[in-house]
């Protein structure tokens, strides 16, 4: 288990735009505050809030030659005054690869009481704090070539 902090990312949309300008590479590893052109270094950053009001926001990943290792989605659903079992889900990030995790569902994920949970066997056991509230947590085992940018996805009209 590591301890470090998290960084909240805005999300830029989606799908508006040129068909692919957007999506993140693995040229740079780091973090994407919310600016498709600047990605920020993880130093010691390991994990992402990301708001998500709608449940309308995924997290874009590329992968380079090192494996990404473990993320972990933590459960923010309280019920009864417990939270759920500390993650959603565990996935492993290949190398060499890119895609995206979610969405997913506010009523089940976003933070209701981060400062209020403590999750066992969680991968970053940094505490939460209350800017959590509302948000998606991810936390990661592995940086060295990941790179990460939010987005929303922007519903189509007929």
């Amino acid at each position: 288990m590591a301890t470090g902090p998290r960084v909240t990312l805005q999300p830029i949309p989606f799908n508006l735009g040129a068909p692919g300008a957007t999506y993140i590479v693995a040229t740079t590893p780091g973090y994407d505050l919310g600016s498709p052109s600047a990605i920020t270094a993880w130093s010691t950053t390991l994990g992402v809030m990301i708001p998500n009001p709608s449940g309308n926001v995924i997290l874009g990943y590329a992968c380079g030659a090192t494996l990404g290792g473990t993320c972990q989605v933590l459960v923010g659903d309280v019920v009864d005054g417990t939270v759920l079992p500390a993650t959603q889900r565990q996935y492993t990030i290949a190398a060499n690869s890119q895609g995206w995790l979610g969405p997913w569902s506010p009523q089940t994920v976003n933070q209701q009481a981060p400062t209020a949970v403590t999750y066992a066997g969680a991968i970053n056991t940094q505490a939460l704090t209350a800017a959590a509230q509302g948000c998606v947590v991810i936390d990661f085992t592995t940086t060295t070539t990941l790179a990460v940018r939010a987005y929303s996805l922007i519903p189509v009209l007929p």
